[in-house]
Formats: C-alpha cells, sequence, structure tokens
C-alpha cells in the first residue's frame, strides 16, 4: 500500500481515528491499552515506542546500553567535543529540525525557513539520524541538587565570536517549539527520577514514520518564545492565522432596550445617557478583538447584543472601548455599569428573594458574575480613573457570588449543543475568575480569595470545540478530543509520577500554571513565619525537596503542554494566545522557586522611584546553579525581541500580549540583573563557574548587538553596569503609548531601576 495515499483502512476499535499503515494503529493502540513492549534491560523500566527506549538508554546509563540490549551508544570519535554558543546554537536547532524531522520532510517551504548554520556533528546526525552518536553521560552526583556535575558540559571559555551564530537559531516566527525549547543547554536535569515519557502518537498520526528526537533533557524546559510576527509555517494549510473576531452590532432598537432597563436603577444612576449605537457597536467589537481571546468565557458563535442582560452589556462595553482606545467612553460606561451591577447584587442575591439552588443554575448568576470580572478587568491596571482599589473591593463581592453559587457546582448538560455551551460558559468563567484572583496575588502580593484545594471540577475543553460555529462542527471537534480530567486529577499528576492524564487544553494548562503560582506563593509566604524565622529557615526560597517537587511539576506541565495540539508560542496561533500567555507564567514560576519578587516589588505604590528602590534594597538573591538556571530563562527571553528589534517589537508585538507578560517581564529584568551584578565586575565573591561565564558573555555579546560602540572591558568594568545596560533593555519594551496604566508603569520602574544601578558605578 502507497503510504502516502490518503486512504486510511485501519480503524482504531475505540475511538473513531483512522491510520494508513497497520503500525500506526497498533502504536496508537497502545495509548489506549497503555502496553509497553519495549523493556530495558539495565531497569524495569518500559516504554511504548522504540525511540523512547533509545532516547532513555541515552539518557540513563552512562555507557550506553549494555551488550546485547537493544541499542548501544558511544561517543563518536571522528569530532572532539564542540564548545561555544555557535555549537549550542547548532545542538538546539538539531534539536528541533529532528522533533519536527518528518513535518518538514513534508514542508520544503518550512524546512528552508528554519536552515541554519550547522557544525559537522550536527550534519552527520540529520543525515543518518537512525546511528547518531551521544556523548558518554556523566555519573550523577550523590547529595546534589543536580543530577550531573556542572564540569561535564565542557571547559572551553567563551570567546564572544559566536553570538550570530546562536542569534541565527534563536527562532524567527514560525517558530513551531514550545516553552521547553531552549538555545542555551548550559544545565544538566534536576536529581528526581525522570517522568515518563508520553505517547505523542496520538497527536502525530499523520506522520508516516515516528520522528527520531535526539535527547533534550539537558536543555531546561522551562523557557518561552517571545511572539512570533507571522502565521506559523507548521500549521496544515487549513489552519490559518486568527483572523478578527468579528463584529458584533448594536441596533437602534437594542440601544432603546438598554435605555428603558436603566430607568430600573434611577436610584443609583438618576440621568443615564448613552453613546450612540455606532460607538456601542464599536465597543462590543473592541471587547471580543481585545479582551475575549485571553480571557474566552463568552462563546462568541452565539453571542447576541439583544439578549444581554444590562449590566453584561454595559460592563463588556466598558471594558471593550479601553481596546478601542478610547478612555473617555470607557470611563462613562464604566461609571454607569459599575453601580447597576452592584445595585443588581444587591436586589436579587443579596435580599434572599431568590432560593440557593436557583441562584446556583440561573444565567442572571453567570451573567453577573462575568459582569464583574469585566469591571475588575477594567479597574485593575489603574492608579486612578478608574482607581485599582475599586477592584479590590468588587472582588470581594465577586467571590461571594462565585461561592453562593457553588465553586464547583455546574448545570446539568443533556447532549444538545445549546446545554453544553451553557455548562462550559460557566465551568470557564468559575475558572477564568480564579485565575484572575490569582493574577491580583501576583500584582499586588495580596492572598487568593479561592484556594487551588478549593477547585475540584474538570478542565475547560479544547478551543477548538469552543470556537464550532455550527453543532455539527462541534459534535467532530468533540467525537476528536478526549475527556476533559478533574483539576484534582490534573494537578495531581503534574506533582505525582504515577498519575497520569491524557493531556489538557490551552486553557486547562493556563489554569494549573496559575495553580502552580498560588501554591509557590504560599509557599513562600510560608518561610516568611515567625516559626520559619526562629528556625532560621526564612530564605527567599523554599527548602530543596520543595523546589525539586516544583521543578519536576513544571517539567511535567511542560510535556503535557507539548501533547496539546492547540499549543503554541504564537499570539496569531487559530487557538488564540492562551498557551502563549501560560509560557510567560511558567517563566515567572520558575523565576518566583529562586527570588521572592513579590514581597519586594510594591507595585500598589504606583510610584517608578519606590518600586525601583525597594527592588534594589529588598530583593537578594544568592548565586548557585538554580539562581543561574533561572537567569537563564530571562536572558533567552530578551533574545528574540533583541534578534527582531526591540523598537519593532515594542511598538508592535506589545500590543498582541495579556497584561501578565509585562509582570513577568519585569521579574525577568530584575532577577537578570541581580544576577549580572553577582557575577560581574573585576572581583566576584567567588570564581565563576563554567556556565555562569558562558551565559555571562552571552549577555554581553546580546547589549553589544543592541548598544553600538560599548566594549566588553567597559561592561565589565563594574558590577552594575551590565545590569543597567540589559534593564534599560527590557524597559524599552514597555514604554510604548500603552492602553494600561500598569504597563507603563512596569517600563518607568525598569528605567528607574537602571537609573539607581548607573548611580552605583
Amino acid at each position: 500500500m502507497n503510504p502516502n495515499s490518503n486512504t486510511k483502512p485501519y480503524h482504531c476499535q475505540r475511538c473513531p481515528k483512522t491510520f494508513a499503515r497497520l503500525e500506526h494503529l497498533q502504536r496508537h493502540d497502545r495509548s489506549h491499552t497503555k502496553e509497553k513492549p519495549y523493556v530495558c534491560l539495565q531497569c524495569p523500566k518500559a516504554f511504548t515506542r522504540k525511540d523512547l527506549l533509545s532516547r532513555h538508554e541515552r539518557l540513563a546509563h552512562q555507557q550506553g546500553a549494555s551488550p546485547g540490549s537493544h541499542q548501544t551508544i558511544s561517543p563518536s570519535p571522528t569530532h572532539p567535543t564542540l564548545d561555544g554558543l555557535d555549537t549550542l546554537a547548532s545542538v538546539v536547532t538539531d534539536h528541533a529540525h529532528s522533533s519536527n524531522h518528518i513535518a518538514s520532510r513534508r514542508d520544503t517551504q518550512f524546512a528552508s525557513s528554519m536552515d541554519v548554520d550547522r557544525g559537522p556533528m550536527v550534519d552527520s546526525q540529520l543525515s543518518n539520524p537512525g546511528n547518531s552518536a551521544a556523548p558518554v553521560t556523566p555519573t550523577p552526583l550523590q547529595g546534589s541538587d543536580f543530577a550531573y556535575p556542572m564540569s561535564a558540559l565542557g571547559t572551553t571559555a567563551y570567546h564572544g565570536n559566536d553570538f550570530t551564530s546562536f542569534l541565527d537559531s534563536v527562532p524567527l516566527p514560525s517558530h513551531p517549539f514550545s516553552p521547553a525549547f531552549q538555545p542555551l543547554p548550559l544545565f544538566p536535569p534536576l536529581q528526581y527520577s525522570p517522568v515518563s515519557e508520553f505517547d505523542q502518537s496520538s497527536a502525530k498520526d499523520h506522520l508516516t514514520e515516528p520522528a527520531s528526537t535526539p535527547s533534550s533533557s539537558v536543555l531546561p524546559r522551562q523557557a518561552a518564545q517571545l511572539p512570533s510576527l507571522q502565521p506559523e509555517g507548521y500549521q496544515s494549510p487549513a489552519a490559518k492565522a486568527r483572523q478578527p473576531t468579528g463584529f458584533l452590532p448594536v441596533t437602534s432598537q437594542c440601544r432603546e432596550r438598554i435605555l428603558y432597563l436603566l430607568r430600573e436603577y434611577s436610584n443609583v444612576v438618576p440621568e443615564p445617557t448613552l453613546p450612540s449605537r455606532h460607538a456601542l457597536s464599536r465597543c462590543l467589537t473592541g471587547y471580543l478583538m481585545g479582551f475575549h481571546d485571553h480571557y474566552p468565557i463568552v462563546h462568541r458563535p452565539t453571542i447576541d447584543a439583544d439578549t444581554m442582560s444590562l449590566h453584561l452589556f454595559l460592563s463588556m462595553a466598558a471594558l471593550g472601548a479601553r481596546y478601542c482606545r478610547e478612555p473617555d467612553t470607557s470611563m462613562w460606561l464604566y461609571q454607569i455599569a459599575k453601580p447597576v451591577t452592584l445595585e443588581h447584587v444587591r436586589r436579587t442575591f443579596q435580599s434572599g428573594s431568590l432560593p440557593e439552588a436557583d441562584a446556583a443554575n440561573s444565567v442572571d448568576m453567570l451573567e453577573t458574575i462575568q459582569s464583574l470580572l469585566f469591571l475588575i478587568s477594567v479597574s485593575s491596571w489603574f492608579i486612578n480613573n478608574p482607581p485599582y482599589y475599586e477592584a479590590l473591593s468588587i472582588r470581594s463581592t465577586m467571590g461571594a457570588m462565585l461561592r453562593k453559587g457553588g465553586i464547583n457546582r455546574l448545570p446539568e448538560e443533556d447532549g444538545t449543543w445549546e446545554s453544553w455551551i451553557y455548562r462550559e460558559r460557566v465551568k470557564r468563567t468559575k475558572l477564568i475568575v480564579f485565575c484572575f484572583f490569582n493574577i491580583h496575588t501576583i500584582v499586588f502580593d495580596i492572598a487568593p480569595v479561592i484556594l487551588t484545594e478549593e477547585v475540584t471540577m474538570e478542565l475547560p475543553c479544547t478551543e477548538r470545540e469552543w470556537q464550532a460555529s455550527r453543532p455539527e462542527t462541534w459534535q467532530i471537534a468533540r467525537s476528536q478530543s478526549p475527556e476533559e480530567p478533574k483539576f484534582q486529577d490534573a494537578l495531581s499528576a503534574l506533582f505525582n509520577s504515577t498519575s497520569e492524564i491524557e493531556r489538557f487544553s490551552s486553557l486547562g494548562g493556563y489554569v494549573l500554571i496559575h495553580a502552580m503560582l498560588q501554591d509557590i506563593w504560599i509557599m513562600t509566604k510560608a518561610s516568611r513565619l515567625a516559626l520559619a524565622r526562629s528556625l532560621r529557615l526564612n530564605s527567599p526560597i523554599a527548602s530543596t525537596p520543595e523546589l525539586v517537587a516544583f521543578e519536576q511539576a513544571l517539567e511535567r506541565w511542560c510535556q503535557y503542554w507539548e501533547r496539546n495540539q492547540e499549543s503554541s508560542i504564537d499570539p496569531l496561533s487559530p487557538h488564540g494566545p492562551i498557551s502563549f500567555t501560560s509560557a510567560a507564567l511558567l517563566r515567572l514560576a520558575y523565576i518566583r522557586l529562586s527570588a521572592d519578587c513579590g514581597s519586594a516589588r510594591q507595585l500598589q505604590s504606583w510610584d517608578p522611584v519606590q518600586i525601583a528602590k525597594s527592588l534594589k534594597d529588598n530583593l537578594s538573591v544568592q548565586r548557585g546553579d538554580r539562581l543561574t538556571r533561572a537567569a537563564l530563562h530571562c536572558a533567552h527571553a530578551l533574545s528574540t525581541p533583541v534578534k527582531l528589534g526591540i523598537g519593532y517589537v515594542a511598538h508592535s508585538q506589545v500590543a498582541l500580549w495579556s497584561n501578565q507578560h509585562a509582570l513577568c517581564s519585569l521579574e525577568c529584568a530584575v532577577v537578570l540583573a541581580k544576577w549580572l551584578e553577582a557575577v560581574t565586575g573585576p572581583d566576584p565573591d567567588s570564581a565563576l563557574t563554567e556556565q555562569e561565564a558562558r551565559l555571562r558573555d552571552f549577555v554581553l555579546e546580546m547589549v553589544m548587538e543592541v548598544q553600538h560602540g560599548v566594549s566588553r572591558e567597559w561592561l565589565l568594568a563594574t558590577n552594575t553596569r551590565l545590569s543597567a545596560a540589559v534593564t534599560r533593555l527590557w524597559a524599552r519594551l514597555f514604554t510604548a503609548d500603552y492602553i494600561w496604566e500598569m504597563v507603563n508603569l512596569i517600563g518607568r520602574s525598569l528605567d528607574s531601576y537602571a537609573d539607581l544601578l548607573e548611580q552605583g558605578t
């Protein structure tokens, strides 16, 4: 049978999938049966695929496979060990191409667009991936946080002559890989049992053969890419870049209906006036094109302005006006929407006239919670007009409403599209509210309203199902998607290697990373309690066992992220920017395992000078492998805008980001600056390790790429010059005219922080 034929005669008996070749069906069937026929002869581990066994043998056994085992691996005698960032770039490029080996063969245009210079070893491996050699893996160190000695990664100093080679490997637009991708493989894996290799055959059934992927365990899996500028080249022709979500018209009759309903609230809005119907249409469309893709809680295909409740209509329009860059209109609508919504809460839900069971299952309850969320989304990001403390006040009302309706209570579903939409709307709204409470924890360093342990409902569906515009399209998407796991089951699978789920959706991954960020915040705060201080446990980070547990969970999150076919590091992905935002939050989680930035930022002061001084005086870091690893992620996050152009990204790309990106970037900039202070200057506290020296030199090259004419010697003359220069680069990303005051505050705070560093020189 021709493997390139479109005929797929082999049918799975457990799901609707079909396959062109019998071996593909057999491999897919093992994802149902959990059969693992490939057994390692040196340890008890077993695997579903042959290539996973080969990868395990390369990673886990020092001398490769023993005689008689599946495969023998030895170091190549013909190629010396290569050092420097050019080699690192080549190795990563090899990893990237191999992991998409078959897809590249089927798409020559994409393959040519990703072409970069490679060393001879990489070319040899690509030409014959099945026989590629791997270096001998060092013996694990006992009692260390890391499983392998740092010195095993080479001793050649970096001379700064291969930065261009590295930049060639920095992903351009259309880069298809996940936040697991990391172009600076400086560090070996952490010391814990390897997570289970996931069978990704179900996600790649269209391939004619399994891809041979070289080991990636030495690559820190937690870096995240900045936005692509074009649609993703690896998407199929049918998966185009996300198009504008459409125009939401407001008719004259609809506007008159809203004015009529406002008369019932004359006690709080005596003489209401509204913008024209054209302005209202523009505002609602601004909501759909700006806020909706980041927090998809309304069902776009069935939304109708003529049937919206009064408070939902007004609060949605107030939020959308911000994205239309009409602040006066937004304030006008906000000052009507807020009293109307709160008065509706008082009349309907706080008067006791509506039974609790009816409240939990009412559309009114859902739309009221959504209205409160939209009001918070307007007021959280300004010192005034509207003031941020109003958001903190409204969130207590929203939390009470959520508990009144039951945090985990969902309406029944009868199998129809309409009932499914309503249930999914309720579920998504409650989970997004949970995440927004955590955003307030990140921004203002305040306790969360809902704890992770309180959430037990299942995770949201895929965006393909949610975006389906007809019942028939939804049925097809639903039949091809796995059942959503329970929130707690998915969280357990991240922390417990014996638990496993099939996968989670993009929004499900976003909710889970917020859950882990909340747990990290609570763990960090617990270390600062009086009892902990009396035991001398008040370090800015938790103890090593806790850190390793979280790092293991974040590692598994990355692997599940990769299993989701909708995951993307492109904010213009047809499935929305949610997974792109999740990648930034993943980076924030790793940073907060190394430094307690939240306690030192004081963003609630809204004073950039005070924020900068607090960060400089109250945030301390300690040199070590874990901090260097966090600094690596921060440097990597800056590498893409450096290549694309800081000014271009600031003025054309940052507008596509969620505010959460600015928050993450603030901590990236400060942690990287703190690390550079510790490792630069003529006389650091102790000699730099190989990894510290290489990362420092990489950051040097980035700065010299942007600031023409500065020398390496001048930047290293003091321990603050390089830190100040890097902080300036971060600040430039957030100094454009953004619609949210908080984003501009972050840019000004970073500039003030750089001023303090320069004054120290």
